[in-house]
């Protein structure tokens, strides 16, 4: 049971590690494949990817192919199984060895792509093994900041991560006595040291602070800062529309640049990237456009049943169920907006964290 505990917890500690997914960028052609990658021009990314020597450097080649395959095939989890045995595949081919953890974080990457697509898959003991991993590595580098952004970026996601869980869960609270303590504001103080860096981690660290600050800490004009710079950074990336879109909305922000980027979610070939456009564009509409109060409910809830008919979405779907509570104050979305809500702010009816 101890032990089952311990696994668990290591589970929830690093799986959020995956976001973006964590990368030490190794050349100049790694730095260009991964900014192709994030800007979401996959045919150069995959011209950059095959001038790679598979066979003198097959776990290099198969560690980008799996980074790769898990952008743009987004979610990877939600693909059929000949792309998720394909993808499985390039994963358990990069082949990093234990011994080369210290000074490989290919090695620590790896181990979360791995430790995410086992969960994902339902693999949860495979999927423990691997977030152990990781905390072996991160764990004597949390006192004194780490010189590497590498180790400072995994550093802060276990600072904020385990006092986020600590605070959020007390089951886990009275269990993490196994684990090292962590600090949420040195974490997030550390991220973003490594978001002001030039490697492609800044990237990655954009992406936790934006996440983190709209989602987690509920403040979301600290959000939309870290958001737009990422838009400014890669502005093809769907995935950061998100970010941009519901921290605009979260703070009130009408804009015409904000509907243009609901447009090019709602436009995308993917279902997945489709749902969220019909979703914000129902929100943006209700909240800033003078229609009645009917045609508003009337959107909402089409947008529902879009949202339900191509595979639901429980994110998607309390946003909307907050939007029609505010709307009409009916009782019976609330109640399913608490059901199925996924994060607690302001975009799901609760009011922004003060700042002082």
């Amino acid at each position: 049971m101890k032990n089952y505990l311990r696994k668990l917890i290591y589970f929830y500690l690093f799986i959020h590690f995956n976001f973006t997914a964590f990368s030490q960028i190794d050349s100049e052609k790694d730095q260009q494949f991964f900014e192709k990658l994030y800007n979401f021009q996959f045919s150069d990314a995959d011209s950059l990817l095959a001038t790679i020597d598979s066979i003198q450097e097959p776990s290099h080649f198969n560690f980008l192919k799996a980074h790769y395959m898990r952008w743009c095939y987004l979610p990877i989890h939600q693909q059929n199984e000949k792309i998720l045995k394909k993808y499985n595949r390039y994963l358990e081919a990069t082949d990093y060895q234990d011994d080369e953890k210290e000074d490989n974080y290919h090695y620590v990457n790896s181990a979360l792509l791995r430790a995410e697509f086992n969960y994902n898959q339902g693999n949860y003991y495979k999927s423990f093994q691997n977030g152990a991993k990781v905390y072996d590595v991160v764990k004597d580098h949390l006192e004194s900041k780490p010189q590497q952004d590498e180790v400072k970026f995994l550093a802060s996601l276990y600072h904020y991560y385990y006092q986020y869980y600590k605070t959020e869960n007390p089951v886990f609270g009275t269990l993490m006595w196994f684990f090292k303590e962590g600090d949420k504001e040195k974490g997030l103080l550390w991220l973003e040291e490594v978001a002001q860096g030039n490697s492609i981690l800044a990237t990655e660290a954009l992406v936790y602070l934006s996440h983190i600050y709209l989602r987690l800490e509920n403040q979301p004009h600290k959000a939309l800062g870290f958001a737009l710079q990422l838009l400014q950074k890669h502005p093809n990336n769907l995935k950061f529309h998100e970010l941009v879109i519901e921290s605009h909305i979260a703070t009130n922000n009408e804009k015409e640049s904000v509907l243009s980027l609901i447009q090019k979610l709602e436009s995308s070939e993917k279902t997945y990237f489709k749902k969220y456009g019909v979703c914000y564009n129902a929100i943006y509409m209700t909240k800033f456009n003078e229609t009645s109060k009917d045609e508003k409910e009337f959107k909402l809830e089409e947008a529902l049943k879009f949202i339900q008919n191509n595979g639901g979405g429980n994110h998607l779907s309390s946003l909307l169920y907050n939007s029609l509570y505010e709307l009409t104050e009916n009782d019976l979305y609330l109640k399913e907006k608490i059901e199925i809500e996924a994060y607690k702010y302001s975009l799901t009816g609760y009011l922004e964290k003060d700042l002082n």
